[in-house]
């Protein structure tokens, strides 16, 4: 959904959510109401365009992790300041093993520094190259 969007449109609209997120009086479970509500013209296009388009399974208030996760495995490349969809994204989409079990490692490795105690460094994999340290 966010391949051939601005980069600074998306990040505009994370911004703007996260400015109102204190806000008592929005219903953020609603966002057929919120996003009319809550945000004009392209703002509200493009979370209209995130909500409906994932089949209203992502709801743009909460846009941030799905966005960390796409960042973090590179699902998407920045040209010249709009977001493509790459190599590794449609890798991601088709099921590739390679980019399924980076996922794992993701989720297993952030577990891993979610448990460690405070101030205690993460323990070096052994299973990465160090050629990339």
């Amino acid at each position: 959904m966010l391949d051939g969007e601005l980069i600074q449109r998306v990040r505009n609209l994370m911004n703007s959510i996260f400015d109102q997120a204190g806000c008592a009086s929005v219903d953020w479970s609603e966002p057929d109401r919120w996003i009319d509500a809550c945000l004009g013209g392209d703002l509200g296009a493009l979370a209209r365009k995130v909500w409906e388009g994932s089949g209203k399974a992502i709801n743009p208030r909460y846009l941030y992790d799905p966005f960390t996760f796409i960042s973090r495995l590179r699902l998407l490349e920045s040209r010249d300041g709009i977001y493509r969809m790459g190599e590794r994204g449609r890798r991601f989409l088709s099921g590739d093993e390679t980019i399924l079990r980076e996922l794992v490692a993701l989720r297993s490795s952030k577990r891993r520094s979610l448990h460690r105690p405070a101030g205690q460094p993460a323990a070096k994999n052994p299973s990465v190259n160090s050629a990339s340290e």
